[in-house]
């Protein structure tokens, strides 16, 4: 068979072509093919990794959450105030705001991982301690010890998965953690349904060690972040934990990547992130990390069921009404996370915003015409389904998707715990006022 035949039947041509191939480009076809298998596979533990980091959301929500369920059941055991009731609530959050603050610094000289294990702790021993209280005043300790947990959980666990995750997912898997913290708040719903009827409110306060445990045990077996390890000069641990997810290819890009990321950026404690060259960072990450509570989510997840017994439910019926409120919640998050890496994160938070606005108009025209029993509990219940979807696809992700990605390399520990700080601060006195200024 000569050249014009090949030129008469390209599909031969191409055959030739191909046959006429060295052994050396065969095997260097094979090897990448090998790559890309052993690449698509080792992203189930890329998954696991951002799963198990992600727990710490959970036990986020679902201590956030299972509050307004148990507030209502707490009174009848204990003689409560106004005061002492806000500041059961406000109590978490005080404690979030100490635990946010100091966890940034410490992680970035112990590692995010050490300081994950740390905050689980918190949650197991808090968790048992607040179910076992036998007065107000431990109770309101304990709620603290656990805000500890809580406020760590919030400013590392996206840093951990962020630090972990490849680039082409890792706006998805750092969304992960949000959709962790709705389905916490989900369950928390669920458990306190389960027990309103029997008015228990010890063993939902309880139950949060179980997920503690798992996070626990989940987070001795997996290792520290890679850019940590290469920030401590410990670059062969590094390539290792990279080469669990990536290609010797990916591997080597990802630690001159890192490298140069790191020898353009100083070191930056809390003096540094005052910098003329990290203040902007800063603003945006406070900024961002302020105004994701001042939209009012809190209010409303503290004190969804107290909201719509206000309209004239009864308790168990106002506990059960806010898990479909959970439910959105959970369903517009997973929405948010497909969408984040292609839409981006401006156009949500303006989607969302624009949603929100109009949910409180509706909550706020109930309240105004509260003389029309029955169906004021529905109009209620929808404004607060809309608020809670336009926040989980907006404010809710975008934000701990954004604060790693904005600070540099040796500043992200230290500027994700001061953001986390300011989302914690302005609502610790929040729920001292909310509670008992509804009609």
């Amino acid at each position: 068979m000569g050249v014009e035949d090949s030129v008469r039947c390209p599909f031969i041509g191409k055959f030739r072509l191909t046959a006429l191939k060295s052994e050396h480009e065969v095997e260097i076809d094979m090897a990448q093919a090998a790559s890309s298998s052993r690449s698509g596979g080792s992203r189930r533990f890329v998954y696991v990794v951002a799963s198990v980091a992600a727990l710490g959301g959970l036990l986020f929500g679902y201590d956030t959450g299972v509050i307004s369920g148990v507030l209502l059941f707490i009174g009848e055991d204990f003689q409560l105030t106004a005061f002492l009731e806000g500041f059961i609530v406000s109590s978490l959050l005080l404690g979030a705001m100490v635990g946010a603050g100091v966890c940034g610094a410490l992680s970035d000289r112990l590692g995010r991982r050490t300081i994950i294990l740390a905050a689980a702790t918190i949650f197991a021993i808090g968790a048992v301690g607040a179910g076992l209280a036998p007065n107000v005043e431990t109770l309101i300790f304990f709620r603290f010890f656990l805000g500890l947990g809580v406020g760590s959980a919030s400013a590392l666990g996206p840093s951990y998965i962020s630090e972990s995750a490849p680039t082409d997912v890792r706006g998805s898997l750092s969304s992960l953690f949000q959709l962790a913290i709705t389905l916490g708040i989900l369950v928390a719903y669920l458990v306190n349904a389960a027990f309103a009827s029997a008015g228990n409110w010890r063993w939902p306060l309880a139950l949060a060690f179980v997920p503690a445990l798992v996070l626990l045990i989940g987070m001795y077996f997996l290792p520290e972040t890679p850019r940590w390890l290469v920030s401590k000069d410990r670059d062969e641990e590094a390539r290792r934990v990279l080469s669990r997810t990536r290609t010797e290819a990916e591997v080597e890009r990802e630690l001159q990547e890192i490298r140069r990321t790191q020898e353009e950026e100083e070191q930056a404690g809390y003096r540094e992130l005052l910098a003329l060259w990290v203040r902007p960072m800063l603003v945006v990450g406070i900024g961002l990390a302020v105004f994701q509570q001042f939209v009012g989510i809190n209010t409303v997840i503290y004190y969804a069921p107290t909201i719509i017994k206000s309209t004239g439910l009864a308790n168990v019926a106002s506990v059960l009404a806010t898990v479909g409120v959970g439910v959105v919640n959970v369903l517009m998050t997973i929405v948010a996370i497909l969408l984040i890496d292609r839409v981006g994160r401006k156009p949500l938070l303006l989607v969302g915003l624009a949603g929100m606005t109009v949910s409180l108009v509706i909550i706020g025209a109930a309240f105004a015409f509260s003389g029309l029993s029955g169906i004021i509990s529905w109009v209620t219940l929808a404004g607060l389904m809309l608020y809670i979807a336009s926040f989980a696809v907006s404010f809710g992700p975008v934000l701990w998707v954004m604060l790693p990605e904005i600070f540099p390399l040796n500043a992200r520990g230290t500027g994700t715990g001061v953001s986390a700080l300011s989302n914690w601060g302005p609502i610790s006195l929040l729920p001292k006022r909310s509670c008992h200024s509804l009609p």
